[in-house]
């Protein structure tokens, strides 16, 4: 399996939730232990599932973070909108 992009949306308890850069409707939940990267929310990762170790490769994608981060936080903003 390809890596693919994505944007760290939130953490929960157990998990921690990303969703594809370019395709909102993607979501990857992934179990906190499994998730081995420092990143915090907002934050845009390359992800790829690694078979050897029945895990994820995870790697920080720095150069379009804070755009990234811009349109994800407006997102944010707008669902939060649609649920009140």
């Amino acid at each position: 399996m390809s890596a693919k992009r994505y944007v760290l949306h939130h953490f929960d308890d157990f998990f921690v939730v990303l969703f594809e850069k370019d395709n909102k409707a993607n979501k990857l939940v992934i179990l906190k232990d499994k998730f081995t990267v420092n990143a915090k929310e907002g934050d845009l990762l390359e992800v790829e599932v690694n078979q050897d170790k029945s895990g994820y490769n995870f790697k920080m994608l720095e150069e379009e973070a804070d755009n990234t981060k811009q349109r994800l936080l407006d997102l944010i903003e707008n669902m939060k909108k649609g649920n009140d």
